[in-house]
């Protein structure tokens, strides 16, 4: 594929930071680890940074930290990778799923205020392909009602409401440094919280549920093993100076891409609320209802240009349609985005070339949709 939805790319540093944690012989979650996570927390504004295997783990982190089990549920967007709802099923919780706005495709606080019942202790918020969720609406609303709110933050570090970054809205947030992440460490997750009780628990159950004093381990708790490794935190921290600028670059690409995609009739891009800054981990375009997406998809592969859908409506899918709770007919807009959202290649190794093969692509493969192509 020429031109891919993602290309990680790493200097001579990252190699050499590998090789230093390699030569050290301490392979498992050791002071890289700590190094990594202070430094993501630094770059949000968090007070506390937990380390995980990946974000959904990090999502079950959090839940199992604030004792979420059977009998409690669980409202979360409709509109996201089905690692969030795997998380809630995981904890034995009901999952109830909510619409989501059809602009800027994140959770809509009218539904979710609807969706709330007595038996609702948790909410998750997807910063939806990066963009972050009406954080202001959300927080007086769950506030108001004792409801915990934990942000499933796994595409949009660099991120921010105003000055405030994502990382510190809710009780917690949870990151993914997937290959397809701005900031990747192969696999891996961080929970970024403010809450110094749960910090704690969370660093406990992540390691079998253990404390430490100096070289004996007390097992106070069932827990997991969520830990990451310090090849994968060395991978990641040798990004975290860099970052603002790879955030900045993507944002610059995003715009120019935008107006290309602006001369081609029947694309919207997602809408960036005034005052939310989008990192753009992903760049997703709907398209008009009289568009196959799927076979745009293909077309656009055929003309070498990886793209794929936006994402998942999770009711639709048959695992979360025998686990999940369901307002009849409320998730019309997520279904909608399921069916005609298109992922296009963004990331900062793509030049204005790129870009314009991008959007001649798109352009060429709708016009052999219409019906004068056929």
């Amino acid at each position: 594929m020429s031109i891919r939805l993602a290309d990680p790319q790493f200097g001579p540093e990252a190699l050499e930071a590998i090789g230093r944690v390699l030569a050290t012989g301490n392979l498992t979650q050791g002071p890289v680890v700590a190094e990594f996570e202070t430094a993501i927390a630094a770059f949000a504004g968090a007070t506390h940074a937990i380390a995980t295997t990946s974000a959904t783990t990090a999502l079950e982190l959090t839940l199992a930290a604030l004792e979420i089990g059977p009998g409690d549920e669980v409202v979360a967007a409709d509109f996201t990778y089905p690692a969030t709802g795997n998380a809630v099923l995981q904890r034995g919780a009901t999952l109830r799923l909510t619409d989501v706005d059809p602009e800027t495709y994140c959770i809509d606080p009218l539904a979710l205020e609807a969706a709330i019942t007595p038996s609702t202790k948790a909410v998750i918020a997807v910063d939806v392909f990066g963009l972050p969720a009406n954080y202001g609406a959300l927080e007086p609303l769950l506030a108001d009602r004792g409801i915990a709110l934990i942000c499933d933050a796994a595409c949009s570090l660099g991120a921010a409401i105003g000055d405030q970054r994502t990382g510190t809205f809710g009780i917690a947030s949870c990151f993914s440094f997937h290959p397809r992440k701005s900031l990747t460490t192969g696999e891996g997750g961080m929970v970024l919280t403010n809450d110094d009780e749960l910090a704690g628990r969370m660093r406990r159950l992540r390691n079998h549920g253990s404390e430490r004093q100096q070289w004996r381990a007390t097992f106070v708790e069932p827990g997991f093993n969520y830990r990451l490794s310090d090849i994968n935190a060395a991978l990641g921290l040798v990004q975290v100076p860099g970052f603002a600028d790879v955030v900045k670059r993507r944002q610059e690409l995003a715009s120019q891409l935008s107006v290309l995609l602006g001369e081609i009739e029947g694309v919207v891009a997602q809408v960036t609320p005034d005052g939310h800054h989008h990192p753009y981990q992903a760049y997703v375009v709907t398209i008009d209802p009289s568009l196959d997406r799927d076979r745009l998809v293909m077309a656009l592969r055929e003309r070498d240009v990886e793209s794929t859908l936006g994402t998942y409506a999770m009711h639709a899918e048959p695992a979360f349609q025998r686990a999940t709770v369901t307002l009849a007919g409320a998730m019309t807009t997520s279904a909608d985005l399921a069916a005609r959202t298109l992922a296009l290649p963004l990331h900062q190794g793509m030049s204005q070339n790129d870009l314009t093969t991008v959007a001649a692509a798109l352009s060429q493969a709708i016009r052999s949709q219409s019906p004068s192509a056929s």
